[in-house]
């Protein structure tokens, strides 16, 4: 059932990330917002890259131990995205987006409380 939860959320994660590409989200992060839009965008593109593998590697071996970091970290990414709603350089606050980032919200908690 876990891993259910985890693929729901990887798979969220990734269509938010190809979201966040497109609508620039780099432009929010204080150390890359300096970068013109094609080196920030190959860098933000690039960073996932390893991010994806780290994540798929440690889904296949620890499932147990990164689901539950994974998930603490998509609800605090839900807060952040809430912290950042008004931010001069965002993009993502339309309905796609934001429907988006509350399902990864959504399936966090409730495969931590089916976990616990």
């Amino acid at each position: 059932m876990i891993k259910i939860f985890m693929w729901i959320n990887i798979s969220l994660f990734i269509v938010h990330e190809m979201d966040a590409v497109h609508a620039r989200e780099w432009k929010m992060i204080k150390f890359m917002r300096r970068f013109g839009d094609n080196t920030g965008h190959i860098l933000f593109t690039s960073l996932h890259f390893f991010l994806f593998i780290l994540i798929f590697y440690l889904t296949e071996y620890h499932l147990l131990i990164i689901f539950p970091v994974i998930s603490v970290l998509l609800i605090l990414h839900q807060l952040i995205h809430i912290l950042f709603r008004k931010h001069s350089e965002n993009r993502m606050n339309n309905r796609f987006s934001e429907i988006i980032i509350f399902c990864m919200f959504l399936n966090s908690l409730t495969g931590l409380l089916c976990l616990f």
